[in-house]
């Protein structure tokens, strides 16, 4: 489900412009959300029961109060099976919080669906990552990778019959390569200038999902022309720089 992943994307945005600014974190909180809980763990052994939160402003609040320094998202860029992209609690991602006092945890999301009213409950529970690697992780640019995979699977959208795909796919590349045309009412303020085009990039080549999109009768045409280890392996490294790069806009801004 890509909401997830765009939900997690926008909390660790926020909160970094609000860490960077020494603010309130401004998070508008989703339409199609009932609920958004955040559950810690406790942090003194005479607290037995845990924090929870009702709010992405009050966990924040939350997080400052238990000292933390710094806050990245964490999301695989290569998935055992893309067909699943389009359902929910598939993603594995999480927010990750590093603590002043060495400690890192992370916030991984359950999403359940009330058929009822109709719309989602999120919750938020934070583990400790036991075996964290030393350091923070350091993102870099590399966007011309992401240009190349995105010029290449153009191609292919063409050839096998997509030109829908294809024009999404050619958006992104133009994006990448010029920045300073795009819609700034479709760009979220808390997006940095320098990153703008990265973004509008990720957002339009994010074609993944279930009905419809790129995993759907692309797949079937492209096995049908004897074009189906090249559709697997362009669209393995599009998942693959479209997560990476989400990454680099959301953890090396508002440094």
């Amino acid at each position: 489900m890509n909401g997830e992943v765009e939900q997690m994307s926008r909390i660790v945005m926020c909160a970094r412009k609000a860490l960077h600014d020494n603010s309130e974190i401004d998070y508008l909180t989703e339409g199609y959300l009932l609920s958004i809980r955040f559950m810690f763990k406790p942090r003194e052994k005479t607290i037995e029961k845990p924090v929870v939160c009702n709010s992405v402003g009050s966990w924040f609040q939350t997080c400052k109060k238990y000292d933390m320094e710094d806050i990245k998202l964490f999301v695989p860029t290569a998935v055992d099976d893309r067909y699943i992209l389009g359902f929910s609690n598939t993603t594995k991602g999480s927010i990750v919080c590093f603590w002043e006092d060495g400690t890192v945890t992370f916030f991984s999301p359950i999403w359940e669906f009330d058929r009822k009213k109709e719309g989602w409950n999120v919750l938020y529970q934070e583990q400790i990552w036991k075996d964290a690697p030393k350091g923070k992780p350091v993102f870099i640019n590399k966007t011309e990778e992401f240009k190349q995979v995105l010029s290449d699977i153009e191609n292919l959208a063409i050839d096998i019959g997509f030109k829908n795909f294809a024009d999404s796919f050619h958006k992104a590349y133009e994006a990448l390569c010029d920045s300073s045309h795009l819609p700034d009412d479709w760009i979220p303020a808390y997006i940095s200038d320098d990153v703008k085009g990265i973004y509008y990039a990720v957002m339009t080549a994010d074609q993944f999902g279930g009905m419809s999109s790129w995993n759907d009768c692309p797949s079937c045409e492209a096995e049908t022309r004897g074009l189906g280890k090249l559709y697997d392996e362009l669209s393995d490294k599009l998942l693959e720089q479209i997560r990476y790069n989400r990454m680099y806009i959301v953890n090396e801004s508002w440094i």
